[in-house]
């Protein structure tokens, strides 16, 4: 036995007609938020809809329709709840940002520009087109007329050179 989607989307487009402003000012009036009100018409629907199509439900419409509401309105209020616990969070991550972390945040990087100058000349150059230009392989090849695999391999070798010479700049750190 199939659904008669026309029938459904007739009689979908009436509840909508007749409801969503109804829903909108319930959830407008619990939450205060014209962006979670809207929020709320537009989930309590998608959901009336799929129950339209796929639970055969005794309840009025208008139950329904306000029972999703109020779930919907919970749901929402706690995503927006923890929207604000993390961007709290982050806010006081900022906030609790300190001289001291720029400061190592520049001797770090100092050392890397030490350890990166330390590199061969060929080697340094690859690894500056790749980390500082953004190239990618094939470009670097292209440019200095050498083939993508050593470009590939003198940036592996780079790399670990540089994570090498900085683990041990760090345990150096951590002695004194």
């Amino acid at each position: 036995m199939g659904i008669n989607y026309s029938l459904n989307i007739q009689t979908f487009e009436g509840y909508y007609d007749q409801w969503s402003a109804k829903v909108y000012q319930y959830a407008f009036n619990k939450t205060r938020s014209s962006y979670l009100a809207e929020e709320t018409v537009q989930r309590v629907f998608i959901k009336l809809w799929k129950n339209l199509n796929e639970k055969n439900i005794d309840a009025t419409v208008e139950s329904q329709i306000f029972c999703i509401a109020r779930t919907t309105i919970l749901d929402l209020i706690k995503e927006e709840y923890n929207r604000k616990k993390l961007l709290q969070a982050e806010n006081e991550l900022i906030q609790h940002h300190s001289p001291q972390d720029d400061y190592y945040a520049k001797q770090l990087e100092a050392t890397l520009q030490h350890i990166i100058n330390q590199l061969p000349e060929k080697r340094k150059q690859i690894f500056m087109l790749s980390r500082y230009s953004n190239l990618s392989h094939k470009q670097i090849a292209n440019k200095l007329s050498i083939s993508s695999k050593t470009v590939e391999n003198q940036i592996a070798l780079a790399l670990k050179a540089i994570r090498k010479a900085l683990l041990l700049s760090i345990l150096m750190l951590n002695l004194f």
